[in-house]
């Protein structure tokens, strides 16, 4: 879509940053939000990387070609101007991460299912943006027809999925939304950083105590 909410924005990046994805896949591109952040925070940030010159893929699918721009040029390796579901069913590529940032809401169910049993295919983790509830009707926007909601969701719609994570936030109206993350595989995110990260980074920039975090790790390299 277009444009969408942003009160989960950070978590989403957080998120993303502890499954440190090489390659992605950000169905239903629009402005390029997660394009572009997902760039910045896993190359820029993560990797130091201002070369220009990315190691990481970023492709994207956008079915409305009035939202693309040049600028997207810079941010996606490639962008296919096509249905999602029908790129997802014949597409031969594998990705880390899949991303559909408030996508699924404009299928149909049935058809919205099988494009989320593609991602899952085709994707290692499959990371949803989604609205839960009925009040969150919405017609076409920019003369664009795809911006229609088709489907209405709710949590246990992704509950009956093995492993999955699923954060609720509220939008500026109070709605209820949720970011879903999906896999076939158990989720771990402790491994990009470390078991311990989050207890190091307490006792180094809570309590003071760098030294002995510092001593722990010199013992732990020998």
């Amino acid at each position: 879509m277009g444009t969408s909410n942003w009160q989960n924005i950070s978590y989403n990046i957080d998120l993303v940053k502890k499954l440190d994805p090489h390659s992605i896949l950000d169905i239903g591109v629009g402005f390029g939000r997660w394009g572009i952040l997902f760039r910045e925070f896993l190359e820029i940030w993560g990797d130091r990387n201002y070369s220009g010159k990315w190691n990481r893929i970023i492709d994207g699918v956008e079915i409305f070609p009035d939202y693309l721009k040049s600028y997207h040029e810079y941010f996606y390796d490639n962008i296919y101007k096509t249905d999602a579901l029908e790129f997802l069913k014949k597409t031969q590529n594998k990705y880390d991460l899949i991303n559909c940032g408030d996508v699924i809401e404009h299928f149909e169910k049935e058809n919205a299912l099988k494009l989320i049993t593609y991602a899952m295919e085709k994707g290692r983790y499959v990371l949803i943006n989604i609205p839960v509830g009925s009040n969150w009707e919405q017609s076409a926007i920019n003369d664009n027809q795809y911006e229609i909601h088709r489907s209405v969701w709710e949590i246990s719609d992704f509950t009956k999925y093995d492993n999955h994570l699923i954060t609720e936030f509220e939008d500026i109206e109070l709605r209820k939304y949720c970011v879903v993350l999906l896999s076939k595989e158990r989720i771990d995110l402790k491994k990009t950083y470390g078991k311990y990260f989050t207890i190091k980074s307490i006792l180094k920039n809570k309590l003071g105590l760098g030294a002995v975090v510092k001593l722990i790790e010199n013992r732990n390299d020998r």
